[in-house]
This record gives C-alpha cells, sequence and structure tokens, in this order.
C-alpha cells in the first residue's frame, strides 16, 4: 500500500535525470528527476513522453511505496525543453533525434552551449561550423528536429485522452502535419491507424461531444467490427454475429444499427451476401476490397487450370522426362511424388503439399531439373526472408521474398511491377494470405505458370483468408498432397511426433539419442527455469548446438511463461554486458543480441517478422545496427519500438523459418492458444532437436484441440464455381 503524505508540495518541478521505466505503449513511466537544491534525484511515476533532460512540472501528490520509498505519483506533466547546457547534452544524447547520439550532442553543447536547441530550431546551417559535420548530417538532423517538434505536440494534445507514446507516435507517422486536425475534427479517422482501436477514437470523439446515435459514429462501428473479424483472419462475418458484436460495441438497439447499414458507402462493407453452397452461415457482411481479391483469385486461377504452362509440353513426353530429372538428381520418386513433377510439367498452375518427411523439397529438386530440360525460366519466391533463404539453400537458386518481388514499399505507382519469367514457385504457401495472393497474380508476366508449395497443416496465414486450404479444398486446382513418411525421414523422432499430433496424438515417450523431448515441470517457475538451463547449458553441453542456434517458441507474448518475460531473462543470462549498447525505458538493445522486427518498414528493406543480430550502436549518429540475413539495416534510436528481443518469439512469428534447435513451453497459462496446429507448427520449426517443457495436461489440451476458429471466405465457393446471391 501506498501511504499519501498530504503535508507535502502537490506539485513537483525538475530535470528528467533518467528514464528508470517506461511502457511505450501507455506511456506509464518512471523517471529519476533532479530537483533544484535536492542533491538526491526524486522518483516520479507517471504517464508522458517526458525524456532525459527535459523539463517538467507535475502535479500529483506524494506517496510512500514498501519497496522503493517516496515517490511523487503524477496526475498531469507538462514537459519543456531543456534550458541549461548539461540537460541540453542530456536531452539530445537520449536520440530523441534521429542523427544525433550522446557524441554529435556532446560536440553541440560545447559549440553553442544554451543556444544549442535555438539554432537546431533557427540556424541549423551552422551545425557545418562543428569539425565533421556535413550537409548530410545537417538535413538528417533539421528533419528530425522538426519532426520530434511535431510529436511532442500531437503526444500533448492526446495526453488527455490516456493516449500511450506509441499510439501517438502512429498517428504521427500516418498523418503527420495533419494529426492534430484529425485529432479534433474527424476523431473516428484515426481508426486507420494501425493499433489504434475504435474504443480510443470514441473517447476523444465523445470528449467533443459527438452523440452516441451519430450515423458517423455507427459508421466507424460497423467498420470496427469488421476489422477485427479481418484481423482474426477472416474476410467477413454472418449478418446476426455482425450486428450483435455492433451493438455491444456501441451501446446501441439493434434495430437502429441496422436501420443505418444501407447507408454505408460499398467500400466499407458489403451487406446481405448468402454464400451458396454454405447456408449455414446465411446472410454475411463482407469486406468488398477482400471479396474482389477472393473473385479475383478464383477467376484466375479457373482460367489457368485450363490452360498449358508456356513451353507447350505433351503429356506423353512429360513422365519421360520426370524419369530423366530424378535420376540426374539421385532421387527416387514415389508415385505420388513423380504426379507432382507431372504437374508442374503440364499444368499451368499445381499445388504441392505434405508435411516434415514426405519428400517436398526432394520433389521441388526434381522439378527444377525437370524444368531445366524444358529450358523454362524459373523464379522462387516464399512469403518471408528466412523462408526465401532456406529455399535458396535447399534448391541452390536464387529465392526473394514476396514483398520484394512484387514490388512493396517501392512508394509511387507499383503498376509497372512485373514478375518475368515462365513459372513462379512460392514456397511456404499455407502464410499467403488473400492480398498477398492477389497482388502476386497481378504482377506475373502474361502466360505464366505458377505452383505453390507448402504444409496445409500449419498455421494459417497471420493476414486474412485461408488461401492454400480453400485452393486444395475446392478439388478444382491440380493437387498434390504427399502423406508417405520416407524411412529415413521416419528416424527422426522430429517428424514422427509432428504426425502423431497432427493426427491427434500424444507425442512418444523419450527415448535415447532421439532428438524429441518432453521435460515435465509444474509450476511457470519451474517451466522458465528448466527452459533457461536448457539454452544456456544444457543443450550446448550435450547436443553441442550453440545458444545462438536455439530458438525459444512460446504461444504467447503475454504471461510468465510468454515471449516478452522470457526474452528478459535469455537477454539476461546469454548478453548480460554488451560492449555497446542503447536503453530506451525498460528496453535494452545490446551488441549481440537477437532482435525481431515486429512491422513493414520498407523504408529500410525489412519486413515484419525478419530477424537478425545487433552488430553495432553508433552514439554519434543515434543509429543501431542489425544484421539481417548478411543486410545491415540502420535502425534510428526513434525507431526502435518497432524491433523486439528475439531470443524468444511466438509460433506465429516462426513460421517460414526453421532453427536448429526448438524449445516450446507448454502449459495450462497458455490455454487460449493451446491447439494442435499451434503445436505441429512450432514442433516443425526444428531441424535437428525439439524439447517441449511444461505440464501434461497442456500437452494433452494441445494436441486434443482442433475447433480452432474456423475462417469464414469465399475463395473455395469462387473457386468451386458457387455463386453468391444478395
Amino acid at each position: 500500500m501506498l501511504a499519501a503524505h498530504h503535508d507535502l508540495p502537490d506539485s513537483l518541478v525538475g530535470e528528467v535525470e533518467r528514464v528508470t521505466f517506461r511502457n511505450t505503449e501507455t506511456g506509464y513511466s518512471i523517471l529519476q528527476v533532479k530537483v533544484p537544491k535536492q542533491r538526491e534525484t526524486v522518483t516520479l511515476v507517471c504517464k508522458s513522453l517526458a525524456g532525459q533532460g527535459e523539463a517538467i512540472h507535475a502535479v500529483g501528490q506524494w506517496a510512500s511505496h514498501p519497496k522503493f520509498g517516496k515517490q511523487f505519483q503524477a496526475d498531469k506533466v507538462t514537459v519543456e525543453l531543456p534550458t541549461t547546457s548539461k540537460g541540453i547534452e542530456r536531452y539530445l544524447s537520449a536520440g530523441v533525434v534521429p542523427g544525433v547520439g550522446p557524441g554529435l550532442a556532446k560536440k553541440l553543447v560545447a559549440k553553442f552551449g544554451v543556444q544549442t536547441l535555438d539554432i537546431m530550431e533557427r540556424e541549423p546551417e551552422r551545425m557545418l561550423e562543428l569539425q565533421g559535420v556535413g550537409a548530410k548530417t545537417v538535413e538528417k538532423v533539421q528533419k528530425g528536429w522538426e519532426a520530434q517538434r511535431e510529436t511532442g505536440r500531437v503526444v500533448a494534445a492526446l495526453a488527455d485522452y490516456d493516449v500511450g507514446i506509441g499510439m501517438a507516435l502512429r498517428i504521427w507517422r500516418t498523418f503527420g502535419s495533419d494529426s492534430l486536425s484529425i485529432i479534433q475534427l474527424q476523431p473516428y479517422k484515426l481508426t486507420e491507424v494501425p493499433g489504434v482501436g475504435f474504443l480510443t477514437a470514441d473517447a476523444i470523439a465523445q470528449s467533443a461531444g459527438i452523440p452516441k446515435g451519430d450515423p458517423g459514429r455507427i459508421t466507424a462501428g460497423l467498420r470496427h467490427v469488421l476489422s477485427e473479424a479481418v484481423d482474426r483472419g477472416h474476410v467477413g462475418l454472418p449478418l446476426p454475429d455482425f450486428i450483435k458484436r455492433a451493438g455491444e460495441l456501441l451501446v446501441l438497439p439493434r434495430e437502429l444499427i441496422q436501420s443505418q447499414m444501407p447507408r454505408i458507402s460499398n467500400p466499407d462493407l458489403r451487406c446481405g451476401i448468402t454464400m451458396l453452397g454454405h447456408p449455414e452461415h446465411g446472410e454475411c457482411v463482407f469486406s468488398p476490397i477482400l471479396l474482389a481479391a477472393e473473385a479475383t483469385i478464383a477467376r484466375t486461377f479457373r482460367e489457368w487450370r485450363k490452360s498449358a504452362p508456356p513451353w507447350k509440353l505433351a503429356q506423353d513426353k512429360a513422365a519421360s522426362i520426370v524419369a530423366v530429372a530424378a535420376k540426374e538428381c539421385g532421387v527416387a520418386l514415389a508415385v505420388a511424388q513423380s504426379q507432382a513433377v507431372e504437374m508442374a510439367l503440364t499444368k499451368r498452375v499445381s499445388i504441392l503439399t505434405g508435411g516434415p518427411g514426405t519428400g517436398k523439397t526432394s520433389t521441388l529438386k526434381v522439378v527444377l531439373q525437370a524444368l531445366r530440360r524444358v529450358n523454362a525460366r524459373v523464379v522462387l519466391g516464399a512469403p518471408t526472408g528466412k523462408a526465401a533463404k532456406r529455399m535458396q539453400e535447399t534448391t541452390g537458386m536464387q529465392a526473394s521474398t514476396v514483398a520484394r518481388m512484387i514490388g512493396m514499399g517501392r512508394g509511387g505507382d507499383t503498376s509497372d511491377v512485373e514478375i518475368e519469367g515462365d513459372i513462379l514457385i512460392l514456397d511456404e504457401a499455407s502464410m499467403i494470405d488473400v492480398r498477398m495472393m492477389r497482388d502476386v497474380l497481378a504482377c506475373m508476366a502474361d502466360g505464366m505458370a505458377l505452383m505453390l508449395v507448402g504444409d496445409v497443416d500449419q498455421l494459417p496465414s497471420v493476414g486474412p483468408g485461408n488461401v492454400l486450404a480453400d485452393l486444395i479444398d475446392s478439388d478444382r486446382v491440380p493437387t498434390t498432397r504427399l502423406t508417405q513418411v520416407f524411412r529415413q525421414a521416419a528416424q527422426s523422432a522430429i517428424i514422427r511426433n509432428a504426425h502423431r499430433v497432427n493426427q491427434g496424438e500424444l507425442p512418444e515417450d523419450n527415448a535415447e539419442g532421439s532428438d524429441f523431448y518432453f521435460i515435465e515441470a509444474d509450476t511457470p517457475e519451474q517451466i522458465t527455469a528448466k527452459v533457461l538451463r536448457l539454452v544456456t547449458e544444457a543443450i550446448p553441453r550435450r547436443f553441442g548446438i550453440e545458444p545462438r542456434d536455439i530458438q525459444v517458441l512460446s504461444p504467447m507474448r503475454k504471461s510468465a511463461t510468454g515471449v516478452e518475460a522470457l526474452n528478459s531473462q535469455l537477454q539476461a543470462a546469454l548478453n548480460p554486458d554488451p560492449a555497446r549498447k542503447v536503453e530506451k525505458g525498460s528496453r535494452r538493445f545490446g551488441v549481440g543480441d537477437r532482435v525481431l522486427q515486429t512491422v513493414n518498414n520498407y523504408d529500410l528493406g525489412v519486413m515484419n517478422g525478419e530477424s537478425g543480430v545487433v552488430v553495432d550502436v553508433k552514439d554519434d549518429e543515434g543509429l543501431l545496427i542489425v544484421d539481417v540475413d548478411g543486410k545491415r539495416v540502420e535502425y534510428p534510436f526513434n525507431q526502435l519500438e518497432q524491433i523486439m528481443l528475439a531470443y524468444a518469439m511466438t509460433v506465429h512469428k516462426s513460421q517460414g523459418s526453421q532453427f536448429p534447435a526448438v524449445v516450446v513451453p507448454v502449459t495450462t497459462q497458455h490455454y487460449v492458444l493451446l491447439q494442435r496446429s499451434i503445436l505441429y507448427t512450432g514442433i516443425t520449426r526444428a531441424s535437428k532437436l525439439c524439447i517441449l517443457v511444461g505440464q501434461k495436461r497442456a500437452l494433452q489440451m494441445a494436441v486434443r484441440n482442433v475447433n480452432t476458429e474456423r475462417r469464414l471466405t469465399l475463395l473455395r465457393s469462387y473457386v468451386e464455381g458457387a455463386a453468391w446471391a444478395g
């Protein structure tokens, strides 16, 4: 309990000396503040963007914490730029301005003293007076300073609505200089910003006096309900479910909501569609953009299955080419594998699917050799950088990410982007969502063939739709499903147990010399302790696999055995004292840390899900340097919220990647995500060793649970030729 000291002042004035803790999403911060005429710093607990070196005026009350002592708990914090040379240097050293790190901050203050910030604001060209500072640096600092000042105004405007720092920064990046006018005049437009939900925008709108029954509010609520469904992978929702969710969100009668739906413009949602062939859904509400994308995909596949690939191979010659190609590759093909190669040679579109150990990779090698024999120009791709790299390693050919292949992030008009070749082969096709598939088809050269390769039993795409499964289930696209586990592969307990789990059976008991183990532990503390010991000691000692090649996979981000908690402890154990580091609130990134990109950043050329290792920290320039698959990516200190530690990651984020060793905590704490497909996907990420750590009961729950939410899509119906009405 905190005991209030009512006799002490209810305001605090000082300078932020250090940010002890900060939640970048909520803005909750613990700051150490230097107060005039006091030797010791004061602990300030608040919601504020206040950074190192900034002057603050806080209003609140003093309290006593039983563990941490006296604190000032602020209800409101006003932030001002520092006015002393020391404060300015501390402020700029914190990396708040891109291009300015501790080194340059020291030079600036040594030259300009208390006038430093005024010069950056009004006479930035004077920075050229400093030795080693060129025009490019000045331009970068000038732009960064302007953006920082405007961001501060946006954050201040949002402070009264409990909007955290991370969210305020996303609003600024989306709307730029228009942010303030949108906040004040079009608050529901904020829902276009990733991570800004309807409730936040609604709180702002309600404080501005917008009534609950306002048509604009209802429209925004309906969009939000559909957007939430899309975030869960759906392309639409059954109408009764849609109206029910909207009523709960808006706290309005369903009749009023339904009466407003016809007024919603077509780009927002498409109402009253009946899925023929799937009457159990009744009338549905769909996203028109995704609906159109599914229709385009289906139309393309329906047309292409009737046409031949560009090399025009006679059907009677295919078998002999397959046999020769297999011999040249040294592969003895099973019947199903031969059929898959023949399909790739004779069909313009085909699918190859199968679990681990069923021969997808060896089949693909023969496919590529057969295509060489008909002089076909082959293009290889995959949804993620890791998957593309693995495809490149197994085939010996160049492979690209889909994002780079279709020109995502180039800026401007990408309608002229074209994938040139005779056939495109996409691996890890279960990860391809509706938008990605639509864009790939649009970029393919006329007449080009397509082959999709993937494991349909893995988790579906993070984005909306269920493309690979829908195409296979339609039974209209030429498909080979490999089911036979080859003898050599069956020697791996990883592969045997992956198939057992996929068939609803518990993994085998541990066997000496095995590559798969289940280690029992009851409590979250015991599970965490065993995971840490496995990664830092046991696996390296017994199996010779270094910690950098061991990936911890957890179903959840939060909880004691979730990704965030495990990352913190693994970092402390594996990289406690890096040579160089940068600290942002409670987070620290240092040389040697493994990190994961969490959003697409087209400017830096790094995609969501790509991971790398920190190789340098440049304080002078305010940059964190990360090696991502051999490419150096320079992160400005003010963009570090888009990366996270990657000693542990979610199973979803691991899709498309494979690791020598995988450790997976399995606990009833994760009951929401104890699903067969998640466990199966996690196991299949391991190439040499897989260890599950946790409760037998949780493992049983995961194996039994196939009741994952079925995605509502129309692609299968479209491909089957079933129309829709409405």
